[in-house]
Order: structure tokens, then C-alpha cells, then sequence
């Protein structure tokens, strides 16, 4: 099969890789399309090197068509349309047996601690597949794991009716919990905050009130100012790596700073820098800073939303490229360029 290979850092190609073969428990799935997340761009800079072994087929949001079905699968049939959720738990550690599994001591994704959906045919285990909408194309099945993302992040919050949201990043990420939070949960109040007009512009044909350029406006005053002194219910960090700029705090002190008294905020970006954070602000304001990893069953939720058309997953999709073009693929997302938000790449071409 034809497969985008990374044999090291920064050095992917698509070459002929050997077709993976499928336990009883297992089901074959062709992938059609796969997306290119920041996990895959850590990845693809050698970030992971004491977790991913060369040479690795990435891709852990993807989707596609059933071609085999393991012996002991009764659920699947050949030619269904799935989405894969990539996240397998050992179902038996401490968190695992509390029904926590996406803290999982040992958690493995397909596309990271196996090969993934790079590949034409990904082997996957059949509690990991969610049936597609007929509504809903399968160029679209990358952004189901993204938006399952939104999902866990807004449920981590515990973001309710009527409350303010601020988004710290309007990345892949950010942009995929603010169509979520716009369409499917329902604040009153939605606040972005990113350095790029594009984005922030994007951000605003999703649904969110208020954009602030961290460029030119101070994003605490920002927040205070919109909330009338009173600061946000919740705020959702999903910048990770950030840009220092002169005199802005790390956007994690930030939001110390811009929540209301007894308010959450939820930090999802995944960031290698430390920040430095003023805990007696936080302690006087007796907030909560709440971690939130990968996903914990909210795929279903977001496939509703998608089938009903609530989500806008064309304007996250900016670019698609044929998996022969993965190289240059990778090399757009290496440059963070701003009109550069999600590439999806045809892998069933």
C-alpha cells in the first residue's frame, strides 16, 4: 500500500509500506482522509522521540470505508463509512477502571504509537469505529476527532448556558471548541483571542462576539472591559507554544488574571514552555485550573452535530493536498502561516 512514511525529523514521503493484517477483534478500514494535527507537527519536528520509533506512519484523525472485517466482529460490515476515534486505553489501570480512560497510564493512538491513518489501510479495533452520517462527506471525517475535542474541553469546563467563554487561541484547536461552543452549547458570551486577523476573522464567521488582536489590545483589559469588571465564567487555553510578546504575560497568567472570582480555566494547548502564573491571584479568586486530554467518548456527540449540519468544518478545512503531496503538506504547517489552519490530506486518491 502507499503510506506518508516519517523516517526522521522534518523528512516525510509517501512510499510503498506493507499492508497491515487484522486480529479477530479488528476491522480493516481504507483510509480517505487524514488530517494534519499540531501533534502530528511536534511529531514531524522530533518532539516525540522518546514516544514515536522511525519510521512511523502518522495520522491519528482520519476516517474511510470498512474493506475486511475480523472473525469475531458482528457490529461492522464491509463498505460502512467510519470515523476513528485513535485513542486505545489499557482498560485496567487506576484511572482506566474509574472510567477515566483517556488519562490512561499506558494511552496509545493509532497515528503516533502505531501506524495510523497515512496509510491506505490502518488495522482498528472495533470499539474504536463510529458510523458516519450519509449527510456528512468522508473529506470531512479528520474534523470529527477535533471536534470531539471541543467537546471533552467544553464538558471539562463544565461551560453552561448563558455563561462567558473566552478562547485563548484561534488555531485548530481553539477555532474547532468556538464552532462546538457557538452550535452546540450555547454561552451567552464567546470572547477569541489570537495574534492573526485571518484567524480571529474566521473566528468571527463562527459565531464569537467579541475578537481581540493581542497584537494591538491587551487581552486582560479586553476581557474585563467586556465583561464589565466581572471577568469570564470559563476560559480555554489552546495556544500551547506561544509567541512572547513585549509586554504580555504567558497567555496561562493571563487567564488568571481575566477570570471571574470562582471561575475555571480549562488548558488544552500542548506547549513544551513553562509560565509563570500569580497563584495568589488565583488563590484569592479560589478558581480552578483544569487539564483536558484527547477524548472520552464525545465522538458520538460530535457526529450528531455534524449530521444535523450545526458545524462548519469547510472553514477549518482550508487546504487539501493528494498524500503524494505530503512533504509539501507538512512544510505549510511547519510555518504556522496564518491562513493555514487545518490540511486535509486525500489519502484514498
Amino acid at each position: 500500500m502507499k503510506a506518508a512514511i516519517l523516517k526522521g525529523d522534518r523528512d516525510i514521503n509517501c512510499a510503498d509500506a506493507a499492508e497491515p493484517r487484522i486480529s479477530p477483534e479488528q476491522v480493516l478500514v481504507r483510509s480517505v482522509a487524514a488530517g494534519i494535527c499540531g501533534t502530528d507537527l511536534h511529531i514531524f519536528r522530533g518532539e516525540f522521540h522518546d514516544r514515536v520509533a522511525f519510521p512511523a506512519v502518522l495520522g491519528h484523525e482520519f476516517g474511510g470505508e470498512i474493506v475486511e472485517v475480523g472473525t469475531s466482529v458482528e457490529s461492522w460490515r464491509v463498505g460502512d463509512r467510519v470515523a476513528v476515534d485513535p485513542n486505545i486505553s489499557c482498560h485496567g489501570c487506576p484511572p482506566c477502571v474509574e472510567g477515566h480512560i483517556n488519562a490512561c497510564r499506558t494511552l496509545r493512538l493509532l497515528g503516533v504509537d502505531m501506524d495510523g491513518g497515512y496509510g491506505q489501510y490502518v488495522a482498528v479495533p472495533k470499539e474504536n469505529l463510529y458510523r458516519m452520517p450519509d449527510s456528512v462527506p468522508l473529506k470531512h471525517a479528520p474534523m470529527v476527532e477535533m471536534y470531539g475535542l471541543g467537546h471533552h474541553i467544553l464538558r471539562r469546563g463544565r461551560v453552561d448556558l448563558g455563561e462567558s467563554v473566552v478562547i485563548l487561541g484561534a488555531g485548530r484547536l481553539g477555532l474547532s471548541v468556538l464552532d462546538v461552543l457557538c452550535h452546540g452549547s450555547g454561552a451567552a458570551q464567546t470572547m477569541v483571542v489570537d495574534l492573526s486577523p485571518f484567524r480571529l476573522a474566521t473566528a468571527g464567521k463562527l459565531g464569537a462576539e467579541h475578537c481581540c488582536d493581542a497584537t494591538t489590545v491587551d487581552p486582560v483589559e479586553f476581557v474585563l472591559e467586556t465583561t464589565q469588571g466581572v471577568g469570564a465564567d470559563c476560559v480555554i487555553e489552546c495556544v500551547g507554544h506561544f509567541h512572547e510578546l513585549p509586554g504580555r504575560e504567558a497567555p496561562l497568567a493571563q487567564a488568571v488574571k481575566m477570570i471571574r472570582n470562582g471561575g475555571r480555566i480549562v488548558t488544552a494547548g500542548l506547549g513544551e514552555q513553562l509560565s509563570k502564573i500569580h497563584f495568589k491571584t488565583l488563590v484569592l479568586k479560589e478558581a480552578e485550573i483544569i487539564a483536558s486530554r484527547v477524548v472520552a467518548g464525545e465522538f458520538s456527540r460530535a457526529l450528531r452535530l455534524m449530521g444535523k449540519g450545526l458545524l462548519h468544518p469547510e472553514l477549518l478545512i482550508t487546504h487539501e493536498r493528494p498524500l503524494e503531496h505530503v512533504a509539501d503538506a507538512f512544510a505549510m504547517v511547519d510555518t504556522e502561516a496564518p491562513e493555514v489552519i487545518k490540511i486535509v490530506l486525500d489519502v484514498g486518491a
